[in-house]
């Protein structure tokens, strides 16, 4: 990409600080006119911290309940990034068919699985089980939602919009460790930390329903 994809220099000055929250500000206003998208970044908000959360914190539990040595985890981390990537590319021709919201349900549907079984795998062997579920969902699901938002965004508004989309996936990241970490710390064990990611993949989703994809994507198109 850096090599043989040439970019067209900017034209004027770089904007300050003042101007960069006055633009955020002016982005604010303008995506709150399109309700799919909120009720979507919503959502998205919600069910995104519960993977930010296992990124984070899927090696700990791993050590800590299960007694994985390093080298275990490092390999159980790869095969989580492998299985995403496949999970991505096989999801990528169902979204094509049936649309990006089902998908992402079908995706989160796939981590609850997935997050309920490490709660209660009994070893090692079903915590890889489970592991691989959640890379086959989790791929699918950034890729599925980013493809959905590019489906609301009127042309115009795409990198405003996309850069709110970026922000908004971080702005609320610190829920699911301070969650897990509560729940970690009153019940005495990682398990009942880990089971707290279930309320952020449920409600997320549960918001999502009430987005109407066809809506969405028809209101992008009204936008000249």
């Amino acid at each position: 990409l850096f090599i043989f994809v040439r970019e067209a220099p900017s034209a004027g000055a770089r904007p300050g600080i003042r101007a960069a929250f006055a633009e955020l500000a002016h982005t604010f206003r303008e995506i709150r006119s399109y309700r799919e998208v909120v009720m979507f970044l919503i959502a998205r908000l919600i069910y995104n911290d519960g993977l930010v959360t296992v990124f984070a914190f899927g090696g700990i539990y791993a050590a800590g309940t299960f007694g994985m040595p390093l080298s275990e985890v490092i390999v159980f981390g790869i095969a989580l990034n492998v299985t995403a990537g496949l999970g991505a590319l096989v999801f990528g021709f169902v979204d094509d068919r049936i649309g990006g919201k089902r998908t992402i349900m079908l995706t989160l549907i796939g981590l609850t699985i997935a997050t309920a079984l490490a709660v209660a795998a009994p070893n090692k062997t079903w915590l890889w089980v489970a592991g691989i579920l959640l890379g086959i969902f989790v791929g699918p699901n950034q890729a599925a939602s980013r493809s959905l938002m590019a489906r609301f965004v009127p042309q115009r508004h795409q990198t405003e919009f996309f850069g709110f989309f970026a922000f908004s996936g971080k702005v609320t990241a610190f829920l699911g460790p301070l969650l897990l970490g509560t729940a970690t710390g009153w019940f005495g064990n990682q398990r009942a930390g880990i089971a707290t990611l279930l309320l952020f993949f449920i409600l997320g989703g549960g918001i999502l329903t009430a987005v109407n994809e066809r809506l969405g994507i028809e209101s992008a198109r009204t936008v000249h």
